[in-house]
């Protein structure tokens, strides 16, 4: 099974539609098949946050609206990519669902959110949480939270720019041993950290898209070009390739050297 490869524009369009627009053109051109938003209202933001006001008005600006949101399908269907995105508020998820959004994801922050949790089970298909920041513990208690649901866990790491010495992609298979499908949201610069990811079998790898790393924005400088993206995509549909089946059958190439080879030191025969 090949991996799932997102696009994490999240608000690197800095609240500029056209921006987005052409962010969901260069990650359908880099061949991914699903472009990801940020789902939230920035009035909801708790007035006791560090800095509220700079927080407050970055989160204004960067805020999809009801019709932002059916704007950037209608472009996710021109290009052929699929919408997805996180909800952040109780009070986005009907409206969400309202989308035909059979997919939603969670992020590090709700890992532990159950009444979010909750709602977003009754609502939508497939779960995708983060656990950045999350102890062993409180990923235990979301798994079985959602035990009767299909969600998929992202091994994270909450730092940004992740060295790559803090990657830790033993990660994924640990959360595989709980029983749900493993993924990985990379934080890290450069490929490296998501071509390992595809190879140990992630079945999904999400990464932040940026147009260019010098644009204004938190996330901008520990983002992604659309040709790395490429890059991942080929990766990934070459990984796909090499690890094949358990059980192929031999090729004619390989029955012809069987009758030149077996036995021709006299064994076998």
């Amino acid at each position: 099974m090949r991996t799932k490869i997102i696009a994490d524009i999240g608000s690197n369009h800095m609240g500029d539609m056209e921006l987005a627009r052409k962010m969901i053109k260069s990650a359908a051109e880099a061949g991914v098949g699903t472009v990801k938003f940020q789902s939230w209202q920035a009035r909801k933001l708790r007035k006791d946050f560090p800095d509220y006001e700079s927080h407050y008005r970055r989160h204004m600006k960067t805020e999809l609206s009801d019709d932002n949101h059916r704007q950037l399908i209608q472009w996710c269907k021109e290009f052929k990519v699929e919408f997805l995105t996180t909800c952040f508020d109780l009070d986005r998820v009907e409206f969400l669902a309202s989308l035909g959004l059979k997919t939603i994801k969670v992020a590090s922050s709700d890992c532990t959110s159950f009444t979010l949790l909750k709602k977003l089970m009754e609502h939508f298909e497939h779960l995708i949480v983060s656990i950045g920041m999350s102890t062993d513990e409180e990923v235990k208690q979301m798994i079985h939270f959602l035990r009767n649901h299909k969600v998929t866990v992202l091994h994270c790491v909450s730092i940004y720019p992740t060295p790559l010495g803090l990657v830790n992609l033993e990660r994924m298979n640990w959360i595989r041993s709980l029983g749900v499908l493993a993924g990985f949201s990379d934080h890290s610069l450069g490929t490296e950290a998501g071509k390992l990811a595809i190879s140990m079998g992630a079945e999904i790898l999400e990464k932040h898209l940026t147009l260019d790393r010098n644009l204004p924005g938190k996330d901008q400088p520990m983002s992604t070009l659309p040709e790395e993206f490429k890059e991942l995509v080929e990766f990934a549909k070459l990984a796909e390739k090499l690890k094949g089946t358990a059980h192929p059958e031999l090729s004619s190439i390989q029955k012809e050297m069987r009758e030149v080879y077996i036995g021709k030191w006299g064994g076998n025969r």
